[in-house]
C-alpha cells in the first residue's frame, strides 16, 4: 500500500513539473483614418459650408440663394462628371452643374461628400436635358424615353467644389 501511495505521489509530482508553459503572442492592430481632398473649379474651403436641412430652411420662399453647402455626391455623370447631384434628404436633391462648364469632379465621386459654392435656384429642367441626362448617367433607352415631363427642381451652379473622401489604413504591429 505505502508502493502504491509513494507510485502515485511520484507520478502526480513528475505530471505537475513537466507542465509546458504556453505564451500567446497578441498582436496590436490600429486603424488610421486617411482623409483625401481634391479641389475642382476656383479655390474654395469648407469653412462656413452649411448642411443640406440649413440649406433647405434658407432657401424657403427665395428664387435664388448664394451659398456654401455640404452634402453627400448621389450620382454623377459617367461620360466626363460634368454634373453630380447631391442629397438634401426628404427625398429631395439637387443637380450641380459647373459654372460655365469650365471644370468636371471625378466620374467615381458618387457616395462621397462635397462642398460646392455658388448660386442655387429652383428650375424647370426641360424633357430633352432630363433624357440627356439618363443617359450620361448610363439609364437604358427604356428609362430616357420615359422621361415625358419636365421637372421643377432645385439646381445648382458651382464656381468651385472640394470633394472629401474618407479611407482607413490599418497597421498591425
Amino acid at each position: 500500500m505505502k508502493k502504491i501511495l509513494f507510485i502515485a505521489s511520484a507520478t502526480l509530482l513528475f505530471a505537475c513539473g513537466n507542465a509546458e508553459q504556453t505564451t500567446e503572442e497578441v498582436a496590436e492592430v490600429t486603424e488610421e483614418v486617411i482623409v483625401t481632398e481634391t479641389m475642382h473649379g476656383e479655390e474654395i474651403t469648407s469653412d462656413g459650408a452649411i448642411t443640406p436641412a440649413e440649406f433647405l430652411a434658407k432657401f424657403e420662399g427665395k428664387d435664388s440663394l448664394e451659398v456654401k453647402i455640404a452634402a453627400n455626391i448621389n450620382e454623377v455623370c459617367s461620360k466626363k462628371g460634368c454634373w453630380m447631384v447631391l442629397e438634401l434628404g426628404d427625398d429631395k436633391t439637387m443637380r450641380v452643374t459647373f459654372k460655365d462648364y469650365e471644370f468636371f469632379v471625378p466620374k467615381d465621386a458618387a457616395g462621397k461628400l462635397a462642398t460646392v459654392q455658388g448660386v442655387a435656384k429652383m428650375d424647370t429642367t426641360d424633357v430633352a436635358t432630363l433624357q440627356h441626362y439618363a443617359e450620361d448617367a448610363g439609364e437604358s433607352q427604356e428609362v430616357i424615353d420615359a422621361i415625358t415631363e419636365p421637372e421643377f427642381n432645385y439646381s445648382f451652379e458651382a464656381v468651385g467644389v472640394i470633394i472629401k473622401e474618407e479611407s482607413i489604413s490599418t497597421n498591425e504591429k
